[in-house]
Order: structure tokens, then C-alpha cells, then sequence
């Protein structure tokens, strides 16, 4: 395999006028960089504000927590250690990242599964910059974000299997605008919610895939044996596609919040439907994918702006039929105008 040499020239990009430099010695991982954030403008010239160290780490597991390392949350997923401006971050199966607050810069080993597990890499970048982000007043929801016609951007937020990626492809089907498929960013702008557009590539199961005569072409005809794939996770695995791959023009900039949707499958619904939802428990619903808890500082903020949010921008349970091709005007109902 070959590698990038480690004095090679950084990847510098400019997201919504910050600068971010990803600089690693393997070049499938700037070559990964390139993939999900090569659409931003390009940035020379400068400091970046920013910077981002990764190597692939030699091991199928990620290195150790740093000893002696105050824990600061800790699940089977994800753990968080903090001492002062330094938080580490250590997925098991995916890498070890330390995030330096005072001075923005990430220092990362990741395993080879990071690459090769669909959407992973992503995830792990968005987990160690989130801290960078929000004390930039930049809060990340999970959530995928469409701009409307009319300019104001939709929020769908929901589990895996609640129908919010197929939401969100019928809304792009129909000529809406992408802002984010997974974690948009969301800030106060002159008191109002602005969401702004976070790079990522699509994915989908093959039953979204299935609905849409234009994405039928990224189901595998022949797939291959699941046995020949030992490092991919059990079950159905999602298809990944850049948005430049199917639409024209895809990307968004940014957009006030003008609702937020979370999908539910009802079987035997003919009619998708709105049910809506009081802000009070709209926002109970949003903590979960908005706020990490273990970040005590960003707690207060992120709160009110989730307030905020569910205060300017209608709320509803989006009741979901097969009809995919009627979503975008079941939406567009409940926007705020």
C-alpha cells in the first residue's frame, strides 16, 4: 500500500469560514478526507483554525486510555477522559483521538475498521471536532437537513429504522436541497436558529434505495457473499454515495430552522400525516441528539438552543406511509413560512 509522506502537504478546507487542515502519513485516510470533505472550498494561506493529526494505528483495536486519565463518561461505544483543556475519546473498535481545547487541534490513531465499516470515519471526526464546534457556538443534531424551496431548512431526527433517511431522500427526490445527512449545525443567528450545511456522504438500507427510481442503481445486483466480508457488521448494511452522484447542484449552504420532523412507519397508512407536537416535549425528544452531557460547559447553550429551536420552528410527529412521493408536500405543509 502506498503512503503519503508525513512532511506531505496538509488537506485545508473552509467550512462556513473556518479553516480545517487534515494532515495524516497514510494516504487512505487523506484520500477519505478528500472523499467526504472535498466539496468545500479549498483554503491557502494562513494558520488553519483547526489542525487534525491521524495515522492509522497498527492493531484491530484502538490503543488504551491514557493511564491515570480522569474518566469522564464511559459506554461500550464511546468513553470520554478529560484533565483540564485535554479530552481523549476512545471508541474500542475504531480509535483513540485527543482533542487539545486550547489550542483546536486533534491528534488521532485510528484502526483500518474505521475506513473500512461504512459511515465510521465520519462519525469519529464529528465526535472529536463536536467539542471544537460548540465552543464555537456551533452545536451538531443528528438529524438529516433539507433546505426548501422557500429557504427554510427542515429537521428530521430519528432512530435508525424510524424512516428518517428515506424521509430525506424523498425530500431530495423532489428537488429539495441538502444541508446534512446525518449532523447538521445549528446556531444562534440574530435570535434566530440558522443551520448550517455539515459535509458527509449518503447512505441508505437497499428498501429506501428500493423506492426511489434513481437510486434503485446503487442496490448490488450480484452482492457479494456477506461471508467474504468478515470486518463489516452483522445484518444489513447501508449503501454509501456521494449526493453529486445522483442530484444536480445538491448541497445547501445554510437556512433557518423552519420545522423539525420526527419520522415514525405506521404499517397500512395510505396518507403520511402530521401529528403535532408541544415544544415542551419536542425538546425532550432533541436533548438526546443534541447535548452530550459529559461537555458540562456547553450544556447551558446547547439547551437554549434546542429551547429556542422547538419555540420558532412547528414540532411534529411525521406519520409515515409507503407513498414516498408525497412527503415533500406533507412537509412543506408544516414549515414555517
Amino acid at each position: 500500500m502506498q503512503h503519503a509522506q508525513p512532511n506531505s502537504p496538509p488537506i485545508v478546507v473552509n467550512l462556513h469560514g473556518l479553516t480545517i487542515a487534515f494532515q495524516a502519513p497514510d494516504q487512505p485516510l487523506k484520500d477519505r478526507f478528500e472523499q467526504v470533505y472535498g466539496h468545500l472550498p479549498r483554503q491557502t494561506g494562513g494558520e488553519p483554525d483547526i489542525t487534525i493529526d491521524w495515522h492509522i494505528h497498527q492493531h484491530p483495536a484502538a490503543p488504551p486510555p491514557p493511564p491515570g486519565m480522569p474518566s469522564l463518561a464511559e459506554t461500550p461505544l464511546v468513553s470520554y477522559y478529560g484533565a483540564g483543556d485535554l479530552v481523549v475519546v476512545r471508541l474500542p473498535k475504531y480509535g483513540l483521538v485527543a482533542v487539545d481545547l486550547a489550542n483546536s487541534r486533534l491528534i488521532g490513531a485510528v484502526t483500518r475498521l474505521c475506513l473500512e465499516a461504512y459511515g465510521v470515519f465520519e462519525d469519529v471526526l464529528m465526535i472529536a471536532l463536536a467539542p471544537l464546534y460548540r465552543r464555537r457556538g456551533w452545536f451538531p443534531l443528528h438529524a438529516f437537513a433539507a433546505l426548501a424551496p422557500n429557504g427554510r431548512a427542515a429537521l428530521i431526527t430519528g432512530h435508525i429504522g424510524s424512516g428518517k433517511t428515506t424521509t430525506g431522500l424523498a425530500l431530495m427526490n423532489a428537488g429539495w436541497k441538502l444541508l446534512s445527512n446525518d449532523s447538521p449545525l445549528l446556531r444562534l443567528t440574530n435570535h434566530q436558529v440558522e443551520v448550517l450545511a455539515y459535509p458527509g456522504q449518503l447512505s441508505a438500507f437497499d428498501d429506501s434505495l428500493a423506492r426511489f427510481d434513481t437510486l434503485k442503481r446503487f442496490i448490488p445486483t450480484d452482492p457479494e457473499p456477506e461471508a467474504l466480508n468478515l470486518l463489516a457488521p452483522a445484518g444489513p448494511q447501508k449503501r454509501v454515495f456521494r449526493a453529486e452522484d445522483v442530484f444536480t447542484e445538491p448541497w445547501a449552504s445554510t437556512g433557518l430552522a423552519g420545522g423539525v420532523f420526527f419520522p415514525q412507519v405506521v404499517p397500512g397508512l395510505n396518507q403520511s400525516e402530521l401529528v403535532p407536537v408541544p415544544p415542551t416535549k419536542a425538546a425532550l425528544e432533541l436533548v438526546p441528539q443534541a447535548i452530550e452531557g459529559w461537555d458540562k460547559a456547553t450544556v447551558p447553550p446547547s439547551l437554549h438552543l434546542v429551547r429556542t429551536l422547538v419555540e420558532q420552528a412547528p414540532c411534529f410527529i411525521l406519520r409515515l406511509s409507503p407513498q414516498v412521493e408525497q412527503l415533500a408536500g406533507v412537509i412543506s405543509r408544516g414549515m414555517r413560512a
